[in-house]
């Protein structure tokens, strides 16, 4: 006589430990995009016309964690091996002027890269002694404080200036910025949603 197998039903899955594994990786999916996207809402008018008060953005902070960890070398954000997330001149970064971050966090546009020689004579900005094109400006001119130059920006710091220039305080102020200080760049401006506005 052949002996017959007996048919074994599949086990049933538990709903609750189901539960259970949709909650963790739902937890490690809020871990890593906290990690690597930030908010932020304008609070000055240092950057107007580009923000307003209010507005609210996304923030890479992928920008932040390369030039932390791998860019340390002058100029490294614009070397053709450098990774795509490197800071760059022009790019708006949301940043804390000391390294406790007690205080409110600023709004800026990155001016000078690590290396640079900086200067502002005639209402303009001179990088390296060449002029700098701003777009951005509208025609509004750049004066100084105590930063006029010309300076030359250390390793791992950046220059940082608003866009508004006669109502900003920024690094013509308190100096460049460690690169350890910057939260990241601003790459969405998500409110009002008719505003909406993707950044470089």
């Amino acid at each position: 006589m052949i002996p017959t197998t007996e048919h074994v039903p599949p086990r049933r899955r538990s709903p609750l430990r189901d539960l259970f594994w949709t909650g963790v990786q739902a937890l490690v999916l809020f871990l890593v995009l906290s990690a690597l996207i930030g908010r932020f809402e304008v609070h000055q008018i240092s950057m107007e016309p580009t923000f307003h008060e209010g507005q609210r953005v996304l923030v890479s902070k992928l920008d932040s964690l390369w030039s932390n960890i791998f860019v340390r070398t002058a100029h490294a954000a614009e070397s053709p091996t450098s990774s795509p997330f490197a800071l760059k001149r022009g790019q708006v970064v949301v940043f804390y002027r000391t390294p406790n971050r007690t205080e409110d966090a600023l709004i800026k546009r990155v001016v000078g890269l690590p290396g640079d020689t900086l200067e502002i004579r005639d209402g303009k900005v001179l990088i390296n002694g060449s002029v700098l094109e701003e777009p951005y400006l509208h025609d509004v001119t750049t004066t100084c404080n105590s930063q006029c130059g010309p300076i030359t920006i250390e390793a791992d710091h950046y220059f940082m200036m608003g866009d508004n220039r006669v109502n900003s305080l920024d690094s013509r102020s308190f100096g460049s910025i460690p690169a350890a200080q910057i939260v990241g760049r601003v790459v969405l401006r998500y409110w009002p949603f008719n505003q909406l506005e993707i950044f470089p």
